[in-house]
């Protein structure tokens, strides 16, 4: 049977183990809804560029273009 010295050890690296990247985790997110706080949210290429995608046409969208040539 095993002492408690490595009993207590075990015990220690499962802990870790477990809630390490769970603590981990929750930092990130903590830090994440921090630096968010007071940043507008990403435009898309769309949004900058002021043209659509073709790839991601709508109908409309092909409608439109097709009466423009």
């Amino acid at each position: 049977m095993l002492g408690p010295g490595p009993l207590i050890a075990i015990d220690v690296v499962l802990l870790y183990t477990t809630l390490g990247p769970l603590v981990l985790f929750a930092i990130y997110v903590l830090f994440d809804s921090l630096d968010r706080s007071g940043k507008p949210v990403r435009q898309s290429q769309d949004e900058i560029t002021g043209k659509k995608d073709p790839a991601v046409w709508t109908n409309d969208d092909i409608d439109l273009y097709m009466d423009r040539i």
